[in-house]
């Protein structure tokens, strides 16, 4: 019992980091699973388990407020679950994928749920704002929190409960060895569908030829995944110097000129950042998606500025209005210009602003942060945690706490400064030359982590026979010593490159390419075709 209510406990926060702070982004699967087993008692197998999700999940995001499979909730649940199962190590990841990866999907159908819930109690903030009543607001702002977590917490509860007795073990003791082995290179093959998403997210027709600068490195130079990071810092240095025609954007059409009045203290700005960044997404909704938390935040600074009830209520109301963007990378930026905008006197600049900008910040934020830079880190610690090592899932988490939180921090404070004349830094183009560094960035690395992090070969061999002093000898050649030599790697890219046609061409839905890979897996690895290494030689 206290084994499933600490788990239920560690499921609550995994959603609350993903919906507010961000400290460790814990709704990953890797951090999920990682501290399920350290939980559970089996720390390995969560870190394995994690990193396999991970993998899987790579570019997987919820933008917009799309539904997608509950990783989180699925490497919790098969972590707990794979721990009172029978066998080795290797056996319980194969059960743990086998039981997680379809949780995931079954539990996306609970999303909806907590989300619809949420979008009933914004309608009731709508009159605690006519009221003026801001503990009003913020109850609601935090109750909302309750349904998002309550589909993902209960589910693990119960799974947790159910792992605790030993019908879990007299289950799986019974499961057949080949879908075992069939699990196994299952979960070695998932990697493609992740990177197969992400590079349907990305210009692959435009940048599809720095793929092979990582693919020479990893695959002929040898070099660590680190070392063709360090690499692709360098191209895409090189690349945004000698290549500065990316659009800018658009200008905020906005008359009054701003001008910060020192009304406002520091402890006042203090107070509006830390709601935003405590709990900036935990309202949101379908209807309004991130503007009850966009106005909580704002209200000590409205109730500051306007004494008056009827402005104070006006404000409130004009940032209850439908509001998105990415909560990192721009959500600061435009908060930080919206406080400076109402403080100046000028709430329509505020409002045109939020407007204009909230769109293409949110464009350039998923990609530089959820696209790339995520996929990047999250991949990085995924393969160290796939060796048994726990500097997978801390790189990760700090390669998230530290960067996130600073670069929140002063994009608020930048806003704040610059008021009005943030949209002439925007138009200058620079954030767009970050982008198209960071989608540089992202193709080298890409092409050196598809070769080293998706694994599988052939076990199939043919009868060759030779002539050895005069008399014929047959022998067994493996068919993956002469894919090697013709091309080192080639089946993990040949592999990423089908579930590529599948996302891009036939257009399939994540759900049911996992669902293919995965019985692809099952029984090539069942028959003993594939696996994720060759077999040991005598």
């Amino acid at each position: 019992m206290l084994v499933a209510l600490a788990l239920t406990l560690w499921a609550i926060y995994c959603t609350y980091d993903g919906l507010g702070p961000f400290l460790i982004y814990a709704q990953r699967p890797l951090i999920a699973g990682s501290v399920a087993g350290l939980i559970v008692g089996h720390p390995l197998l969560g870190l394995l388990i994690g990193a396999t999700l991970e993998l899987a999940a790579l570019g997987v995001y919820t933008y917009g407020g799309a539904t997608i499979p509950d990783y989180q909730t699925g490497a919790i649940v098969g972590t707990a679950l794979a721990a009172g199962a029978a066998g080795d190590t290797s056996a319980q990841v194969a059960i743990g994928l086998g039981v997680g990866l379809p949780a995931a999907i079954l539990l996306s159908a609970l999303d909806p749920v907590g989300k619809i819930i949420t979008t009933g109690l914004v309608h009731r903030a709508d009159g605690y704002a006519a009221d003026g009543n801001a503990r009003g607001l913020a109850l609601i702002h935090w109750i909302s929190l309750v349904p998002w977590v309550a589909v993902r917490a209960i589910p693990t509860f119960l799974a947790a409960l159910a792992a605790s007795g030993g019908l879990v073990k007299d289950i799986t003791a019974s499961i057949p060895a080949g879908f075992v082995q069939g699990m196994t290179l299952a979960g070695s093959l998932l990697p493609a569908v992740g990177f197969a998403l992400l590079l349907g997210m990305m210009e692959l027709s435009r940048y599809w030829y720095l793929l092979l600068i990582g693919f020479v490195a990893f695959a002929y130079l040898h070099v660590p995944l680190l070392g063709i990071g360090l690499i692709g810092v360098a191209v895409a240095m090189l690349f945004v110097t000698l290549k500065r025609d990316e659009p800018a954007l658009a200008v905020p059409e906005a008359a009054e000129e701003s001008t910060v009045d020192p009304r406002l203290t520091k402890q006042d700005l203090r107070r509006v950042f830390r709601r935003y960044f405590w709990s900036s997404q935990i309202s949101w909704n379908y209807e309004r998606m991130q503007a009850l938390g966009f106005a909580y935040s704002m209200e000590p600074v409205l109730r500051r500025l306007y004494p008056e009830k009827a402005d104070y209520v006006a404000g409130l109301q004009r940032h209850l209005q439908f509001f998105n963007t990415s909560v990192l990378i721009g959500g600061p930026l435009i908060l930080g210009s919206s406080v400076a905008l109402e403080e100046a006197g000028t709430p329509k600049s505020a409002a045109s602003t939020k407007v204009a900008l909230m769109g293409p910040m949110a464009g350039i934020g998923d990609t530089v942060v959820f696209a790339l830079y995520n996929s990047i880190i999250f991949t990085m610690g995924a393969s160290w945690a796939l060796q048994g090592s726990w500097l997978g899932p801390a790189f990760a988490a700090v390669m998230v706490l530290v960067p996130y939180a600073l670069v929140r921090r002063w994009q608020f404070g930048f806003a704040y400064r610059e008021g009005k004349r943030l949209a002439g830094h925007l138009a200058a183009g620079a954030l767009a030359r970050v982008a198209q560094g960071a989608t540089v960035l992202g193709f080298v690395v890409l092409g050196g982590f598809i070769p080293s992090i998706v694994k599988v070969v052939t076990t199939l061999t043919y009868r060759q026979t030779t002539t050895v002093q005069g008399q014929p000898v047959t022998q067994a050649v493996a068919i993956q010593d002469r894919l090697d030599e013709l091309v080192p790697f080639l089946l993990p890219v040949l592999v990423t490159a089908g579930v590529y046609l599948l996302t891009a061409k036939a257009r399939l839905r994540p759900v049911w390419i996992i669902a293919i890979v995965v019985v692809a897996g099952v029984a090539l690895g069942w028959l003993g075709w594939f696996a994720p290494s060759p077999p040991a030689k005598g």
